[in-house]
């Protein structure tokens, strides 16, 4: 198990016009803990990786396992076991040779090797492979070689770079049990890299979400779905994405504009007043009734996507230029080109500032919609 430190970390990738400056990194992963590591294309996420297995060099910063500097180490002096997105499996060894070579390397004994590649097999339900290829195996048997691989490397950190990322879908949802479990039974400080939400969602027990400006947060997966820090984040998790409503706030409350005007009533500081504020709305808090009666905001159900169990609705305003809005509706029945007037539990929505930063309602009171 290891403690992991990064202390403002840069890193500059290519040259000339298509430079790219990765921002300073200022951050801790406790021991034991699995981190995934999240963020869109191009932000940095497999380099970070890099940098701390020691296979990128830092231009500046510094990198720490268990507090002992460890950014001037060599990559095979770092006690680290990779996953990569390809495998990286040895084309021209056996299953059996490919698992045990790491301790061939450090000239294990042949009969200590056999014995711990065995056992690593069976844990990893393989065993009947030992004598195969890596090209007679399907995704998911050559992904398990990986993680074994990497396991009787004996790391102090296992990193993982996408490593479901070329399976298919259900497979993906058995690899990641199995990542889980492995992980509760060795104990073993993991990061892992994704772009999928789900994955980091199910996985991880804190995400550390990067943009091109760096870490935008860091924190559970309950806190950063319920309490994102701005609307970067507020956008990134949740499928469908949340809804984004613009508003004027003032002594009153908050004003919805979406054709017609619907108030907020909210005691919000007076800082805030006179200012244009963003209301966020999960899909799954909303209500939806055919009676005028029930009043909220009255719109026309544009599409509909049936998912089984569940429906993806999105509507359309009556007025305005509003983008239309997602609402998840369990058991709807309803038609498209209908009218339907949508409601939501105040207790539910997200508010930003102008600068796209939340607002924490929890600390203010909120009464009800007009």
């Amino acid at each position: 198990m290891s403690q992991v430190s990064l202390r403002q970390v840069t890193k500059i990738l290519g040259s000339g016009a298509n430079q790219y400056h990765f921002p300073s990194i200022t951050v801790e992963f406790a021991t034991g803990e699995f981190v995934a590591i999240v963020g869109p294309s191009g932000v940095g996420k497999s380099t970070l990786l890099r940098l701390i297995a020691g296979l990128e060099t830092l231009d500046s910063g510094e990198i720490h396992f268990d507090n002992v500097k460890v950014d001037s180490l060599a990559s095979h002096e770092r006690n680290v076991g990779m996953v990569f997105q390809n495998y990286a499996l040895f084309p021209h060894l056996t299953v059996a040779e490919n698992l045990g070579y790491s301790l061939s390397v450090k000239n294990v004994d042949k009969t200590l090797i056999s014995g711990d590649v065995k056992d690593v097999a069976k844990r990893l339900a393989i065993g009947n492979l030992l004598d195969r290829y890596p090209r007679q195996l399907s995704g998911g048997q050559r992904q398990r070689v990986a993680i074994g691989r990497a396991m009787l490397s004996k790391p102090q950190l296992f990193l993982f770079d996408e490593p479901f990322s070329n399976l298919d879908p259900e497979l993906r949802k058995q690899m990641r049990q199995e990542l889980k479990d492995l992980h509760l039974s060795l104990a073993a400080t993991t990061l892992f890299v994704t772009h999928d939400q789900h994955e980091a969602m199910a996985l991880a027990q804190r995400i550390l979400l990067l943009s091109e400006t760096g870490i935008e947060q860091f924190d559970t997966p309950q806190n950063i779905y319920q309490y994102p820090s701005n609307l970067y984040v507020a956008r990134f998790f949740g499928d469908p994405k949340i809804n984004e409503f613009k508003a004027w706030a003032d002594s009153e409350g908050v004003h919805i504009d979406c054709g017609t005007t619907y108030t907020l009533k909210c005691d919000l500081p007076s800082e805030l007043y006179n200012s244009v504020v963003t209301v966020g709305v999960r899909p799954r808090a909303f209500s939806l009734s055919v009676d005028a009666k029930n009043h909220g905001l009255n719109m026309q159900l544009a599409q509909i996507e049936y998912l089984g169990d569940t429906q993806y609705l999105y509507l359309s305003p009556l007025e305005g230029s509003h983008k239309n809005i997602a609402v998840v509706a369990d058991d709807e029945r309803m038609s498209v080109n209908q009218m339907v007037y949508v409601t939501f539990r105040l207790q539910d929505i997200l508010l930003f500032d102008e600068n796209s930063q939340r607002i924490p309602l929890e600390n203010y009171t909120l009464s009800d919609i007009e």
